[in-house]
Order: structure tokens, then C-alpha cells, then sequence
């Protein structure tokens, strides 16, 4: 099989996906020399999480630029591609690509933009055969609210992965370096057994980040264990050729982003109620 092959006619036989395309624009980032056999591992979670270290830290490098303040250091889709070692246990001489995406609480651009550009990403490397090996969501335990904003982008990033995608997904706490390690735990079991329970008992794998050299390497290399699959988002757009705003996760943010807007914007995390 080529590396580089024909656009994916699987939508149910009625020929090359169109209507996602409509959802493009030009200064859409393409992902130009995508492979069929490329590692993708996407990383995901809301401003300030820590995506963009996450990448840097995997790497020994800055690669990734990291903003320390209140805005978003990544607007755009960034990705990372690295070849693994001739003697790496599972998969040598692959080339792993490591992709870095806007948080939905990005202070540069709307929600609904945001979610377009890693839906389109998805969908434009889908459509030339490239899966999705491991997704990691993460999120910084010294928050002390779960914003209306953190909210969302779980609630549509569960959207995205789809349930058969699950088993792919880390679900990850950083900065522990930032709290204490009593209330760090008590934050983890809220998340554990509350806001992420649906998804932890869908079989997501859960990993604390509290020594970045030794724990990030080690969720990477926990998904790398696991074959690429298509996830939810790609199915639906180049599948069954839906547009963006048609998808389970477009339809999930839409009604999120109406309730926001006549709802407290944080919830406290020990307490699980408006502030």
C-alpha cells in the first residue's frame, strides 16, 4: 500500500467526501506529507493546561512556543513529527507525530472556530487513510473551578473520540508541582469519580503528571501500545459526509455554548455547584 494514497472513498459508496470540505478555509493548517502508517497522538485540553510543555518536554527541546501568562500560546493546529528508534519495542523506524491544539477557552478565537480547525485536521487526514493512535486531554490541577469553559471542552472532546475510541484515551492531570499534594488528590477524585467518570468508565486510561521526564514518555508509550483507529469526528465528517455543525460533537457544542450564556461561568471543584 502507497504512503501516500488516493483521497478515502469509504462514505458509504457515494464517493469522495465533499461536504466537510465546505467548512475549510484557506489559512486552514494541512497536514502536507501525512502518511498512512504516521502515529498520530493528539493532545487536547484547555488554555493553560499545559499542551504545549506536554510536547516540549516529550521532545528535550522547546518546539512549541509556551505562553505562561492568561493567553492561548496556541491558535493553530501545531504538529510534531518525530521518528522512533530502530529499537523501539513496538513500532521501530515510525514516525510518530505529536499534535498540539487550541484550548476552547483560547482568548484569540471563538469556540465554534476552534472546534472547526481540529475538526478539519482530523477530517483532512482521515480522508488520505491516516488514523488516530492515542488522544490526551489534559487539565492543570491547581484549578481551583471547573470553568464553564473546562466543561465544554470535555464535554466535546468525548464528542469527538466517539465510544469506540475510548480505550485510545488518557485522561491526564498536570502541574501538580503547583498545590499541595492533599488537595491535588482530593481535586483527581472529584474529576476521577465526577466530571470524567462517564468517560473513565468507558475504559479511558487516567495518568497523573507529577514528574513531566518520567510520566509524559510514559503515557506516550502507553498509547503506542494501542493500533490506530478512526475516531467519531472523522467518521461522521468523511464517512457519512456530514458537515461540521452536523457532527455529535458540533450539535453538543452549539447547545453547551447557548446554555453559557445564561449560566455562572465556574463551578468550584470541591463543591460541584455555582459561584
Amino acid at each position: 500500500m502507497p504512503l501516500y494514497p488516493p483521497e478515502s472513498t469509504s462514505n458509504h459508496g457515494k464517493g469522495p467526501s465533499k461536504n466537510w470540505k465546505k467548512d475549510t478555509k484557506p489559512d486552514d493548517p494541512v497536514f502536507e506529507d501525512a502518511r498512512i502508517d504516521d502515529l498520530v497522538i493528539v493532545i487536547t485540553g484547555p488554555t493553560g493546561a499545559g499542551k504545549s510543555t506536554c510536547i516540549n518536554r516529550y521532545c528535550g527541546s522547546e518546539i512549541m512556543g509556551v505562553n505562561h501568562g492568561l493567553e492561548s500560546c496556541t491558535r493553530h493546529i501545531g504538529v510534531t513529527t518525530i521518528q522512533l528508534p530502530e529499537d523501539h519495542r513496538v513500532w521501530p523506524n515510525r514516525r510518530l507525530v505529536l499534535v498540539d491544539t487550541p484550548g476552547f477557552n483560547d482568548t484569540d478565537q471563538a469556540e465554534y472556530e476552534t472546534f472547526r480547525r481540529i475538526s478539519i485536521w482530523l477530517a483532512q487526514s482521515y480522508n488520505i487513510g491516516t488514523k488516530v493512535t492515542g488522544l490526551v486531554y489534559l487539565h492543570a490541577i491547581g484549578q481551583t473551578r471547573m470553568t464553564a469553559s473546562a466543561l465544554l471542552s470535555y464535554d466535546v472532546f468525548h464528542s469527538i473520540c466517539g465510544q469506540n475510541a475510548v480505550s485510545r484515551v488518557v485522561m491526564a492531570t498536570s502541574q501538580w508541582d503547583t498545590v499541595a499534594l492533599p488537595i491535588g488528590e482530593y481535586r483527581e477524585n472529584e474529576l476521577r469519580t465526577g466530571w470524567w467518570k462517564k468517560i473513565m468508565d468507558q475504559g479511558a486510561h487516567y495518568q497523573r503528571i507529577e514528574e513531566p521526564l518520567r510520566d509524559i514518555p510514559g503515557i506516550i508509550e502507553h498509547l503506542l501500545e494501542k493500533h490506530a483507529v478512526s475516531i467519531q469526528i472523522q467518521e461522521e465528517l468523511v464517512d457519512m459526509d456530514k458537515r461540521v455543525a452536523e457532527t455529535e460533537a458540533g450539535k453538543k457544542l452549539t447547545v453547551s455554548l447557548e446554555k453559557m450564556l445564561g449560566s455562572p461561568s465556574a463551578m468550584h471543584l470541591s463543591q460541584g455547584k455555582p459561584q
